[in-house]
Order: structure tokens, then sequence, then C-alpha cells
């Protein structure tokens, strides 16, 4: 491929939700767009200092200091994006907001309620599939079919429905 054409495509997109990767150039696509933050570190200085004169009630002094710096580092490293865990990712959204996201992974162990393979999945939707263009009818829907919807109410329903036909009729 053409890197230039790559990283225009890449360019295009507002939103970039990187996982795992194996390369740290590929990691630095998504850490190269982040601020640099200020860190405070805290450090303890202590000291003692004895004195020159024999004749005076002061053997030594000293002193103890804490001292506050701050130091401007990366948000995230190229190394924390190629040392993801499983089902880990970073995604830099909305044009700059960084989310971490955990997205769960399915268990080893089966699951009855779920299909063994997408092709069942798809029968059993096609099975199941409900059109629900006259839904308060109820026809089709058993958790409706119990209780109807008011005369009054299902009148206004098909008058609106006719009028939304007529009006695709005139158009």
């Amino acid at each position: 491929g053409n890197r230039a054409k790559a990283g225009q495509v890449i360019g295009n997109f507002n939103n970039l939700f990187m996982l795992r990767v194996r390369e740290t150039i590929t990691a630095e696509l998504l850490t190269r767009q982040l601020p640099k933050v200020e860190v405070y570190t805290t450090s303890i200085v202590s000291g003692a200092t004895d004195t020159s004169d024999p004749q005076g009630h002061t053997a030594f002094t000293s002193n103890t200091q804490d001292r506050i710096t701050t130091t401007s580092v990366p948000l995230i490293e190229p190394a924390h994006v190629v040392n993801l865990p499983k089902g880990q990712a970073f995604a830099l959204l909305e044009g700059g907001n960084l989310w971490k996201i955990r997205m769960p992974l399915p268990a080893p162990d089966a699951d009855e309620a779920m299909p063994k393979d997408l092709q069942e999945l798809a029968g059993y939707m096609r099975q199941h599939y409900v059109d629900a263009g006259d839904w308060w009818e109820s026809q089709g829907l058993p958790a409706l079919q119990h209780e109807a919807l008011p005369a009054d109410l299902l009148d206004d329903f098909k008058q609106m429905a006719f009028a939304d036909t007529a009006e695709d009729g005139k158009a």
C-alpha cells in the first residue's frame, strides 16, 4: 500500500479505536494525537551540618524538606497500547476525548440460549420475524392479543394510517 493514502484515510475518521497492536508505529497513530500531562512527584530531602564552635550548645543542625516537582509526560505511551490485555482498547472519540474500553469476552462454556453459529441465528430470526405494520390491531404479537387497545384509539390509528396512505397516493 501507499503510506500517504493510508494516512489520508486514517485522517478522515473522527473516531479512532485501537485494540492491542504489535507495532509501536501503529500505536503511535493514537499516542501522537494525545496531549502531554503534568505529573506531580514528591521528594524528601534531609541534611545535617555540624557546628565548628566547640564552646556552643549545639553540636549540629538538621533540616528536612518536602519538594514537589512537575514533569511533562505523554498521557499514554505506545507501550501501553502494545501491551493491552485481550478485550480492552483505547478509543479517541468526538475529536479528542480518550476512553479506555473493556469489552466482555464470550465465556468458553456453552450457553443454551446462544445459537451455535450465525446461520442458526439467521434461521431463528426468519422464523420468528413479525411485521409490525398494523401493530395496533395486535396481529402476530401474542403479548398484545390479550389486551386490545380501546375501540376509539383503534379508530384513530386506522384514520391516521388511511390519511398517510392517501397522501402517499397523491405524491
